[in-house]
């Protein structure tokens, strides 16, 4: 299957990139009127370009001025292989030096320095030239690519780089053809006909004609009306292909910054672990809780940096940290940021996502988290989907997994594959969960419980809602508490009746309780169906009628006895028989009246009546008129 790929330029402003693009390609990437009368790239400018051995590949261009290195970074992040464009009268400039930086913090590897104007110098200065540039170069991805002398203007050297492009390709990583689909959008514009288009380079996954998207980080519903690539009409977009995409539906006013993917595939974010690289030449530290600027896909965003382990970072080091973000925002693991200091506005450093979704703001100095973000940022695929269930335990599917991984499809079956072989996974429908995050969970569950009926002495019974309240509190979602919940239960954890969890717990009881215990379920017993009243139970036991309350208590959660209103209490045997005369008169004469049922427990009209009511609450009986009828 074809890789497509991404080809970039970089370098200081007014050495050639622009006219170089043309050469190449034959298409002027300055296309806006005020780039025309200054004479420099402002904005990105984008071309197909077709290699010596037919492939189509396309072209970045992005502006080299200082001011405009916002447009830079928005171009940056997909390129697969560089152009370093060195004017051969200058050499080496100050924004050839930052744009080489930043193509490092993005982690691109493979490039070319060329070497534009080569007809307006001799030999010996272009020597020169090389040699100065080889020493700026030195311990960079650049250090050992190959140099190359061009003219634009008179040809020279055009097709020696197109065939050195090739080669540089083949050392370039294609990006993932599988996971969800995800574009960062870098132009919106709107065509008479077609209505709202939108370009970008395929980060990951293919679009199609029909496909139902999202935009992030708002989230807008969009449908897919057409396709293009290099201009040209397809049905299907793959991954490294500059592509424009038609769309229709939503409301949403479109900008620069945001990303185009899978309907429901990504979750946005404001929080992310990562780790920072400091610039070795960076003038400037940086700082715990510094307001910086975010530079991630095409996206320009605030936040602040919050270090694990450390105050701060100096020029050259390296560390851990969160990145606290002041706006929503997609992105996936292993994705590559820059940092620009927030005013006056200079590249200090970058690094690279290690986790998207992090449950919390972590504890700084927790040695427990630095193990877990580098087992999670250095891990194999099998640890990281791991860690990943552990953290995050519920997921809708392989696309959700492979976004917050940046992993692929397949390399996510098979993790997952090993780990349910091993035991470590458990798979339920619609989800993922790995089984540490489990036993957490009934760890956690134990304790909650222990913790309710320490407080609660005589209770069996505790609320269901505990545990969702502890599960809530964990991150999870009300159908993902209720999964989990449901997977407990399947593990032996709880006995659920109805909304309550039963204990199997023994209720500790003092000599004195115990005596009251046993003295109330005696006098039901044998009162059956005319027991002492609640008060009179509470008077015989003389001042005691606390005691008697939390017997009372303990005795109906443990089903041994049954309130039947304020005043009345039956044993579970009287109820039981209760039940069964009403049955028994609804089966013979059809319905009964409080009469009758009062004659056949052979009690009181106010105990037959209390008896009947609390059965009408239960919907045992139903009353119509003066006659019930036993359901």
């Amino acid at each position: 299957m074809e890789d497509f790929f991404i080809v970039g330029t970089a370098g200081h402003i007014d050495h050639g990139k622009t006219t170089l693009v043309a050469a190449l390609t034959g298409v002027d990437t300055d296309r806006m009127k005020e780039e025309k009368e200054r004479g420099i790239s402002i904005d990105l400018g984008f071309a197909p370009f077709r290699l010596p051995s037919g492939k189509r590949i396309g072209i970045v261009d992005v502006p080299g001025h200082e001011r405009f290195i916002r447009n830079m970074l928005a171009g940056a992040g997909g390129m697969d292989v560089i152009l370093l464009i060195v004017d051969a009268r200058e050499g080496v400039m100050p924004q050839t030096r930052e744009h080489l930086a930043i193509l490092s913090l993005l982690s691109v590897t493979a490039g070319i320095v060329v070497f534009t104007k080569r007809d307006l110098v001799d030999e010996e200065w272009l020597e020169l030239v090389k040699e100065e540039t080889a020493r700026e170069l030195k311990g960079t991805f650049l250090e050992e690519s190959p140099f190359l002398a061009v003219s634009a203007k008179t040809g020279d050297g055009i097709d020696a780089l197109k065939q050195a492009i090739e080669e540089q390709l083949k050392r370039a990583h294609p990006k993932p053809r599988d996971g969800a689909f995800r574009m960062p959008l870098d132009q919106i514009f709107s065509v008479p006909g077609i209505g709202t288009v939108v370009t970008g380079t395929v980060w990951r996954g293919s679009v199609a004609v029909g496909d139902t998207l999202s935009v992030y980080p708002a989230g807008e519903r969009v449908r897919v009306r057409s396709v293009e690539v290099h201009g040209q009409a397809v049905e299907r977009a793959f991954a490294g292909q500059r592509t424009a995409v038609s769309l229709t539906g939503g409301k949403l006013e479109l900008e620069r910054g945001m990303t185009l993917a899978i309907h429901d595939g990504y979750e946005t974010t404001r929080l992310l672990d990562v780790r920072i690289q400091m610039l070795k030449d960076s003038e400037r530290s940086l700082e715990h809780r510094q307001r910086v600027r975010v530079y991630a896909g095409t996206a320009e965003i605030l936040g602040r940096v919050l270090m694990l382990g450390v105050q701060n970072l100096q020029a050259g080091e390296e560390g851990l940290a969160q990145l606290l973000l002041e706006q929503d925002a997609v992105f996936e693991a292993r994705d590559h940021f820059v940092l620009r200091s927030y005013s006056p506005m200079h590249t200090i450093g970058g690094g690279v996502i290690i986790d998207p979704h992090p449950p919390r703001l972590h504890r700084r100095h927790s040695e427990l988290v630095r193990e877990r973000l580098i087992r999670k940022e250095q891990g194999s695929p099998e640890e990281r989907v791991l860690e990943s269930l552990f953290q995050r335990p519920l997921v809708q599917g392989i696309d959700e997994l492979s976004a917050t991984l940046g992993l692929g499809k397949a390399e996510i079956e098979q993790a997952i594959d090993t780990l349910r072989g091993d035991g470590l996974l458990v798979t339920k429908t619609g989800f993922l969960l790995s089984r540490a995050y489990l036993l957490d969970c009934l760890t956690h569950a134990k304790r909650t419980l222990d913790t309710y009926f320490e407080r609660n002495k005589y209770d069996v019974f505790a609320p269901k809602s505990l545990i969702f309240q502890m599960l809530r509190e964990r991150g999870l979602d009300t159908r993902s508490a209720e999964d989990v919940f449901q997977l407990m239960c399947e593990q032996g954890a709880f006995t659920l009746l109805g909304e309550r969890i039963r204990s199997d717990r023994e209720v500790p009881l003092q000599p004195f309780e115990r005596e009251i215990y046993d003295r109330i379920l005696d006098t039901l017993h044998t009162s059956l169906f005319s027991p002492p009243a609640i008060q009179e139970l509470e008077a015989r036991e003389k001042n005691r009628d606390r005691v008697v309350k939390n017997m009372m208590h303990l005795l109906e959660q443990e089903g041994k006895i049954s309130i039947i209103s304020p005043d009345l209490v039956l044993s579970a045997e009287a109820l039981r028989e209760a039940d069964r005369l009403a049955r028994d008169l609804t089966v013979e004469h059809g319905s009964f009246t409080m009469a009758q049922f009062r004659d056949a427990i052979g009690s009181s009209r106010k105990f037959a009546l209390a008896i009947l009511e609390y059965f009408d609450r239960q919907k045992r009986t139903k009353r119509t008129g003066d006659v019930r009828t036993y359901l």
